[in-house]
């Protein structure tokens, strides 16, 4: 029974999350779109106004539609306005557009028509079939897509009645029109499909229209069109041969007989493309033609016999492969040319990892006599053969060839080794390697071998090879390494770093600076923190801070790098570099992380412009953030331009943060005047410039007291701004509290505040205990202390979110059905402390 309950009460808390966001995300849209469609209906500039259709595109509704509707005539906002309404899913947004049909006129009008072409829009029919005879050619033509586009029985007879015209233009596309009809009615009334492509090709027309009919014709007859087919592929002209073939592989299987069947009376040309198309489609019916055309006298058929059988290996049986396999090695023993290149790749896909055992020991043999031969290019065939197919068992033969007097058998071999070595061989390779350090080609050999085999035994094996070696040698090792990654080539990296050897430290450190895994970052900052070499250090931070700057870390993990950084950087060239990575991942703790460096006068100029460039180029953050942001810029920098640029960005941003909270609905809990609509101790609790005042910082206040609003609430969400003065903090925000009578106490959630307890949920007088929060350690992160900070507070159902400064602190869902979901809200300010909390701007909004 209980895990029956528990089940259910987390499938009702898993719909109820959902459901809040979908909510939230709604009533966001909603009054995004009022906004909008208010700026449309002002005198804006055009700009805004078609920033605002294309945002509505995307969000708009029914409702969005009138204010849309009204610039489809418009010559600067047409296609903005089209766009729009081309997304919005209502009936609406075809009604409009069908009514300007009889308003606009010549390229919006044509506009119109294209946006009712792509909603397919049935309803359009009757006016679309009138325009069809439009004196403006453009227009007619666009009238004729559109009932294309729609597709239905009702286009097909306007646009059969319109095929008659004089005009080339209109007619050829009234018939391609007619064409696309015959496509949409295919599935439900084939006849009538086949009916309109008769009437295309009895009709005088060019022929480009004349074989789109045809090949429409052949896939909707299917088989009883191979006739049609046979016929269309045996035609003088190629573009209708083409054609033919294009239908056939749109017809599918069933068309092979008829493909087969034509194949010798073809050109070479032809059967080349037959082959193609055949195989192309996974059929093995072709097979028997790619084995004639292997025996052709032209080499251009035989090429593309070639190429058709690599398309084809995953459909042939062990048994069809062993048939080519002796035709493909012979093509290889020619000379080098494009034939034998196809050839190699072709046997190539054969030996993939489901390669039969006969098939692959037949190509593994082959390729040995190959290797073994004495004839140059049988020689150079088999080694890059060798390497491509990864055939290891052919190892020892390769490095016979390794010493070879003729270069290229000489170079080939060593690139074979990429492919051949398996890790039972790779300690010669390193050898190798590292005997003729110089090498590239050996080298390249080498990182080939290693990129491909188990990544920790093949970094273990390399890093056992470092003992001995020479200093050069180590760092064409520590190279390797760093080609490969992974932890054991870490370690090896970072030991290396550390070093007595300045040429090991400077490769070292240099590998790690490149790395391509966020695991670099923490033996980098320690490096930074404790490599002697001052040169090696910086460069250890640099790597660091790029790890951040280039790599996919978390938000959290980007930002401890930042922290890290600047608390290690002594040059203004590493902490630069912070400032990048904070411009370009914006977050809000990133965003209250910089408002805190804003502090330190050595970084003011570089937070500041950071947060001046965040507003300028448009962030994801919160207005309300981004807001006290710029005010802090403001208050703080003796920057003239920065302050002025932050100035003129905070005025756009209160007014647009204004304009969604009013939108939203967000009504004012306190007058900034009186405690009209609150009661509580007013001893304790009073007001000072406009703001609410509890507490003090010279004397203890003697117990827990609250400032009660007189209404309850149960679906809100509550924004406010709190202060907090003293060593020792404590205040909150009681939410969904019930008064306790005859006591100075309440009992509900609150939403916490002060040393140790910052944004989490605690449930005072009642369970007394934390419910939800962050951890301990990172409790602090968002807040700024003995200033200004916004709580946002969202109830809903069982569900309640607190966010401190943008960042969510809480997300929630009481399971316990006894817990009241309404209640009153109340500012406590902590007993038995010595400490002052201010709050203002306290706004609401019921959901």
């Amino acid at each position: 029974m209980f895990s029956f309950r528990f089940c259910l009460l987390t499938i009702l808390s898993i719909s109820l999350f959902s459901s809040a966001n979908l909510v939230s995300a709604a009533e966001k849209s909603d009054s995004e779109a009022t906004r909008l469609v208010n700026v449309l209906n002002s005198d804006a500039s055009t700009y805004d106004k078609a920033m605002a259709c294309r945002r509505l595109a995307a969000i708009g509704d029914a409702k969005s539609v009138p204010a849309i509707a009204k610039y489809l005539g418009d010559e600067k906002l047409a296609t903005y306005a089209r766009s729009a309404l081309e997304n919005i899913p209502a009936d609406a947004a075809d009604q409009a557009l069908e009514a300007a049909l009889k308003s606009v006129k010549g390229d919006q009008l044509v506009g119109v028509i294209n946006s009712l072409a792509k909603r397919r829009d049935k309803g359009a029919t009757a006016e679309l079939a009138k325009l069809l005879a439009n004196d403006n050619p453009k227009v007619a033509i666009a009238a004729a897509h559109a009932l294309g586009a729609i597709g239905t029985s009702d286009a097909a007879a306007a646009l059969k009645q319109s095929l008659g015209t004089d005009r080339g233009a209109v007619k050829q596309e009234v018939a391609f029109a007619l064409l696309m009809c015959a496509r949409s009615l295919a599935d439900k009334n084939k006849g009538q499909a086949v009916e309109l492509t008769e009437v295309v090709l009895q009709a005088d027309l060019p022929e480009n229209v004349n074989l789109a009919a045809t090949q429409r014709a052949i896939v909707l007859l299917g088989k009883d069109g191979f006739d049609l087919l046979a016929k269309t592929l045996k035609a003088d002209d190629l573009a209708r041969f083409r054609a033919g073939l294009q239908a056939a592989r749109k017809v599918g299987p069933e068309a092979s007989t008829t493909l087969v069947a034509v194949y010798p009376e073809l050109s070479d040309e032809r059967k080349g493309l037959v082959i193609a198309a055949l195989s192309q489609s996974k059929n093995a019916g072709a097979l028997p033609l790619i084995q004639q055309a292997l025996k052709s006298e032209s080499e251009a058929l035989q090429l593309q016999a070639v190429l058709s059988l690599g398309e084809l290996v995953s459909v042939l049986k062990a048994d069809e492969q062993l048939q080519v396999l002796g035709a493909l090695f012979g093509k290889l023993k020619q000379n080098p040319s494009a034939l034998t290149e196809a050839t190699a790749d072709t046997i190539g896909k054969m030996n993939g990892s489901q390669t039969a055992d006969n098939v692959q020991s037949a190509i593994e043999e082959s390729t040995r006599k190959l290797v073994e031969s004495e004839a140059l290019s049988q020689q150079l065939a088999g080694l890059q053969l060798a390497g491509d197919c990864r055939l290891s068992s052919l190892t020892p033969a390769v490095y016979q060839l390794v010493g070879h007097s003729n270069p290229e058998v000489k170079q080939a071999a060593i690139q074979a080794l990429g492919g051949t070595t398996s890790s039972d061989d790779l300690p010669k390779l390193i050898t190798l390697a590292v005997k003729n350090p110089g090498d590239a080609a050996i080298s390249d050999a080498l990182k080939a071998a290693c990129a491909r085999l188990p990544l920790e035994e093949t970094a273990q094996t390399l890093a056992q090879a470092m003992e001995g070696a020479s200093i050069e040698q180590q760092q064409l090792i520590l190279n390797q390494l760093a080609a490969i990654g992974g932890e054991t080539a870490l370690k090896t990296m970072v030991a290396a770093a550390r070093s007595n050897e300045d040429a090991l430290q400077n490769t070292a450190t240099d590998l790690l600076g490149k790395w391509v895994t966020i695991d670099v970052a923490p033996p980098l900052l320690d490096l930074a923190q404790s490599l002697e070499n001052r040169k090696y250090q910086i460069r250890a931070l640099r790597g660091y801070i790029r790890v951040a700057r280039q790599l996919n870390m978390t938000p959290a993990e980007r930002l401890e790098v930042c922290r890290n950084t600047l608390a290690n950087a002594e040059r203004n060239d590493e902490k630069k570099l912070v400032f990048e990575v904070l411009r370009r991942y914006p977050t809000p703790e990133a965003v209250n992380f910089t408002i805190n460096l804003l502090k330190e006068k050595d970084l003011n100029v570089a937070a500041s412009a950071t947060i001046v460039s965040w507003a300028e180029r448009g962030t994801p953050i919160e207005n309300t953030l981004l807001r006290d942001a710029l005010q802090q810029v403001i208050t703080t920098t003796d920057n003239a331009g920065l302050k002025q640029r932050a100035e003129q960005q905070l005025e756009r941003i209160s007014a647009q943060a204004a304009q969604e909270e009013q939108a939203l609905g967000f009504q004012p809990l306190y007058d900034g005047k009186t405690f009209n609509g609150w009661h509580g101790n007013e001893e304790i609790f009073r007001i000072e410039d406009g703001e609410i005042v509890a507490g003090s910082l010279t004397e203890k206040v003697k117990q827990n007291e609250f400032l009660r609003s007189d209404k309850e609430y149960e679906d809100f969400e509550l924004i406010l701004e709190f202060k907090l003065l003293g060593e020792k903090t404590n205040a909150g925000v009681q939410i969904r509290t019930a008064e306790i009578p005859d006591d100075h106490e309440v009992s509900g959630f609150q939403a916490d505040l002060g040393t140790g307890y910052w944004g989490c949920l605690y449930d005072e007088s009642r369970r007394r205990k934390i419910l939800a929060g962050p951890p301990k350690e990172i409790r602090d992160l968002p807040v700024r202390m003995n200033d200004w900070n916004t709580y946002r507070i969202r109830c809903q159902g069982p569900r309640i979110q607190l966010w401190i400064n943008g960042v969510q602190t809480v997300d929630y869902v009481e399971q316990d059905p006894q817990i009241p979901l309404k209640g009153i809200i109340a500012l406590q300010i902590h007993g038995n402390l010595v400490n002052q909390v201010h709050y203002r701007n306290v706004r609401l909004r019921e959901l």
